[in-house]
């Protein structure tokens, strides 16, 4: 089918984008920075003449990438998907790519029926090559990790926890999460730990926190995994462990439920 425009008349699209995070200052537009949506934005006007609002159902942070990110796009720009699709991906450059785009119904929410999301987090066992290298974090430390107890102190995050202790606080945000399951697993044809993380949802820095506390507990033999429980039951503003960095985490996936 051909092209069809719409004049004042909104379209909406569900779209799911991949990235590499690492020259981005995270998804969110931000004044003078270049952001994820601020790219989509710029692209998709330089194509079609016409602005898009884009609204993530995660906001990554600087340096975070994505397999699967899930956005709701409003434009007043109509076009079959597929073509738009094509047109839009040839206009952004290399580090980012529509997976699937698709219209989207009146009651799609990229934030409602959120059934879980899955964040990849990869720590190299040893000095990555180069073309490599930003995608999993390599810690200085890394040749002292007990992961036996790494492991055992990743479990203890699973379940609903106050995580003030384990994430940047913003005010009047609760800091209780549930993360529904964590496995650990060694990909030696990458030289990886990768970590998997599930859950509903996820506050700033809370996953980057928890796996740089688990580091920090299974690379001192003076410290227990019981430190992990004080601090997830004794709960501060202060931040104590190590904040793994943004290029080991990767957005996997978001599966939504059915609608009421």
């Amino acid at each position: 089918m051909g092209v069809f425009i719409c004049k004042d008349m909104v379209q909406k699209y569900k779209i799911v984008v991949a990235y590499d995070g690492t020259d981005f200052h995270g998804w969110q537009v931000q004044p003078n920075e270049t952001t994820i949506v601020g790219t989509l934005q710029n692209s998709f006007l330089q194509s079609f003449g016409k602005t898009v609002s884009i609204l993530g159902a995660s906001r990554t942070d600087a340096g975070v990438h994505a397999i699967g990110q899930v956005a709701l796009c409003k434009t007043e720009f109509g076009l079959e998907p597929e073509q738009l699709k094509y047109a839009w991906n040839n206009a952004l450059p290399k580090s980012i790519v529509i997976r699937s785009l698709e219209r989207a119904g009146d009651d799609f929410y990229p934030f409602a029926y959120v059934v879980s999301k899955t964040y990849y987090y990869h720590i190299f066992l040893q000095r990555p090559l180069p073309f490599v290298a930003r995608y999993g974090w390599f810690w200085k430390f890394i040749d002292r990790v007990d992961w036996q107890k790494f492991e055992t102190a990743m479990q203890l995050f699973v379940g609903t926890h106050d995580f003030r202790s384990l994430c940047k606080n913003e005010e009047g945000e609760s800091t209780i999460r549930a993360i529904d399951s964590i496995g650990v697993k060694t990909i030696k044809r990458f030289g990886t730990v990768r970590v998997e993380i599930k859950g509903k949802g996820f506050l700033r820095y809370q996953i980057r926190r928890i796996i740089g506390a688990a580091l920090d507990v299974a690379s001192k033999p003076e410290l227990s995994v019981k430190l992990i429980k004080q601090k997830l039951k004794n709960t501060s503003d202060q931040q104590e462990f190590t904040r793994a960095d943004a290029c080991g985490l990767c957005l996997r996936k978001i599966v939504y439920g059915e609608k009421k």
